[in-house]
């Protein structure tokens, strides 16, 4: 029987990363031990202090790797030469993106920014609440100062938007089967703007990706 192949630096690292999304966003960070963190990587403990120096360490790193890229994506569709209405799109557009492809990434972001302080590391929730949240306003804000949307100030509009967001997202991450479209997203954009006022003839159709 040949050997098995050694497992590079880098393969042991991903497959820890891998394991250790798959545990933190389904039993949080403090029901999720180190010991199934390995187990689950196939790798033993002094691999794991290899890379990192604990289950801090490595929550933190997975939570900032996964963070990073949702605030990369939206922010790239936030700065394109389009109108407010479009980049809006695209901001929801991007965020589902990723929940499709990793709907654990999404259900571990979403632990992070809203759940009660004492419950995982410190973090400063606030300031990543910010940092998306700026992102977003500035869009709402220049749609508003073009006359392109109406109907209160940028920071009751954007809450108003990452509610929509994040409750289909929530979504996505406990039904693995929702499915977040770019359709949806553009129509879920298209109800923001118009709103939901009684219009015989309505601009959107709103269909819901999942059932209660």
């Amino acid at each position: 029987m040949a050997a098995p192949e050694p497992v590079t630096t880098n393969e042991a690292e991903t497959k820890l990363l891998n394991s250790a999304l798959r545990l933190f966003s389904q039993q949080g960070y403090e029901g999720t031990s180190i010991r199934e963190i390995i187990e689950g990587a196939g790798v033993t403990r002094p691999v794991l202090y290899y890379y990192f120096e604990n289950k801090e360490d490595l929550f933190r790193r997975l939570f900032e790797t996964k963070f990073s890229e949702l605030i990369e994506r939206i922010d790239a569709a936030a700065s394109r030469d389009e109108t407010a209405v479009q980049r809006l799109k695209g901001i929801i557009a991007s965020a589902f993106e990723l929940g499709e492809e990793s709907s654990e990434s999404v259900r571990l972001i979403l632990q992070v920014l809203f759940s009660p302080p004492e419950q995982g590391p410190p973090l400063d929730r606030n300031r990543l609440i910010r940092q998306r949240f700026k992102i977003v306003e500035a869009v709402i804000r220049r749609g508003l100062d073009q006359q392109e949307l109406s109907g209160g100030d940028s920071q009751s509009l954007t809450l108003v938007f990452l509610g929509i967001m994040d409750m289909h997202m929530m979504a996505k991450s406990s039904r693995a089967e929702t499915r977040l479209s770019p359709e949806l997203a553009a129509t879920l954009v298209d109800f923001f703007v118009a709103g939901a006022q009684y219009r015989e003839h309505p601009e959107t159709s709103l269909v819901s990706p999942y059932a209660f």
